[in-house]
């Protein structure tokens, strides 16, 4: 996510913004998921690192640039 997206209110338009994460300890990512939540955004689970870190991966992946929103 650019940094400027990051540090703007998470939010927007009657939804929370997007922050994906991936990994491959269950437990790890259950903790990362409660700090996204805690600060206002909304977790998307990639998976295991060797599915979801090249997506997510900066610069080349398709994902860092995209400024998406999770409607409640």
């Amino acid at each position: 996510m650019l940094a400027a997206v990051l540090a703007s209110n998470p939010q927007e338009e009657g939804g929370s913004r997007v922050i994906f994460y991936s990994g491959n300890d269950a437990e790890a990512k259950k903790t990362v998921l409660e700090v996204i939540n805690r600060i206002g955004f909304a977790g998307v689970d990639l998976g295991r690192l060797d599915e979801g870190g090249r997506l997510q991966q900066f610069p080349g992946g398709p994902l860092p640039a995209l400024n998406l929103v999770k409607l409640k």
